[in-house]
């Protein structure tokens, strides 16, 4: 520990004490943060990214899709873990202080959504960041210092507002130059008129695309994720490999941004199929992959589903798990559109069974392998490389905490099995 300007800040603590470091964005900011100043105020400064995050994608719904929602989590985070480190030596904020807040906009362009957005994102999140720290100030801060530490907050966070709407604004508008005088951005626009049913003469596209769209084709989104980020050329290198792996003999590739790409293959006489497994890819690469559809409707019905299991992937607690595809997770998928209803399902189907600890997890994971393999304990056994007798223990202990046999409503706990097992605490936190 170092000597604090202002010592109150390590007083500071999380509303849930058991999600830090799990919930972390940014884990070694955070753990950095948390040297200086204690474990408890750095999960303060991790929710309160959280909050200027649920603050900013609510009020603007455009920000809170797939990679520009977690930037927006990333930037948020980064800025709350910056603001208590400067606060507690009682230094200056430039824009190396959340470096992450300038990978945004790139992403905004490649999407098309506009500097508007990214402006008010910015107002936003100083205002849900200002309403906290006051708020710890007439908790934590004896009254007679409260005034003169309210003011250095408003201060900081002014200052902290005009420079992000410097440096942002300056990013934005270099990521529109390039992306604007860029082949990818035509390519992308007439991808986008084909993903929502515009009628988009099929020659112009087949022409801007350097693609046939009157076959049969496969859909693949790449997107980084894990502890070890891809690079934009891992991305594409991994979408090309799965593609060429599932037998496409042609393929369009787009990048949108730099953490995401969506790709198509396509063959003439018979679908494409995606391998159980694709080739090796680099650390940090997750794919997911659509069914195979034929011309212009199965190139967005592909895309579609892809987009539901990428969706599966990102909120995934199988983090040894990088390959998707959409007939592996489509129950998942489609049980969790509305997720804090399939939470609540989940909750209520499973009882206990859904309760915390690495115990209760093995025996929510042997429950859905027995029934995976139609209750045969001998083909569970061989699974999970455990005795029978272990099987059918935990069978037995699982049937228990949830309160009822597997045999009853069987479909509904096998359901609820998969949710948990794919999503772990965000299905299993409701209630």
């Amino acid at each position: 520990m170092v000597t604090l300007k202002r010592p109150w800040l390590a007083e500071l603590e999380p509303v849930d004490s058991r999600s830090f470091p799990a919930s972390s964005l940014l884990r070694e900011r955070a753990e950095e943060l948390a040297s200086l100043l204690g474990p408890g105020p750095a999960g303060w400064a991790v929710e309160l990214g959280a909050t200027m995050a649920a603050r900013v994608t609510s009020a603007i719904p455009e920000l809170a899709v797939d990679v520009v929602g977690t930037e927006v989590g990333r930037g948020c985070e980064a800025v709350a873990l910056g603001v208590l480190a400067a606060l507690a030596r009682d230094t200056e904020v430039t824009s190396a202080t959340a470096p992450e807040v300038l990978a945004g906009p790139v992403e905004l362009v490649a999407r098309g959504i506009g500097v508007e957005h990214m402006l008010r994102s910015i107002h936003l999140a100083h205002a849900a960041a200002a309403e906290v720290l006051i708020d710890a100030v007439g908790r934590i801060v004896p009254q007679a210092r409260r005034f003169d530490e309210t003011r250095r907050i408003n201060d900081f966070l002014f200052h902290i507002v005009d420079i992000m709407n410097t440096h942002m604004s300056m990013e934005f508008a270099r990521a529109h130059e390039a992306w604007s005088t860029s082949s990818n951005a035509m390519r992308m626009e007439v991808v986008e008129d084909i993903l929502r049913g515009a009628d988009v003469p099929l020659g112009r596209a087949v022409r801007v695309l350097g693609y046939d769209l009157s076959r049969w084709h496969l859909a693949v989104i790449a997107w980084t994720g894990g502890p070890a980020p891809a690079e934009p050329k891992q991305l594409r290198e991994a979408a090309a490999a799965a593609l060429a792996a599932a037998g496409c003999a042609s393929t369009a590739v787009l990048s949108l941004g730099a953490q995401r790409v969506w790709a198509w293959g396509s063959r003439t006489a018979q679908p494409p199929m995606p391998n159980e497994e694709p080739p090796p890819i680099s650390p940090g690469v997750r794919l997911a992959t659509g069914l195979p559809g034929f011309g212009v409707d199965g190139f967005r019905r592909s895309h579609d589903q892809a987009s539901r299991a990428a969706r599966v992937g990102v909120m995934s607690t199988a983090r040894d798990t990088w390959f998707f595809p959409y007939g592996d997770v489509d129950i998942v998928a489609m049980l969790s559109a509305d997720l804090p209803v399939a939470g609540e399902f989940v909750v209520r189907e499973l009882g206990e069974l859904a309760g915390p600890g690495e115990s209760t997890a093995v025996l929510r994971h042997t429950l859905k392998c027995y029934l995976d393999r139609d209750r045969s304990l001998a083909r569970t056994a061989d699974c999970l490389h455990v005795a029978r007798n272990t099987v059918a223990y935990r069978v037995r202990r699982a049937e228990q905490l949830r309160g009822t046999p597997a045999a009853e409503r069987r479909l509904q706990l096998h359901a609820a099995l998969a949710l948990a097992d794919m999503l772990g605490d965000g299905v299993l936190s409701v209630g």
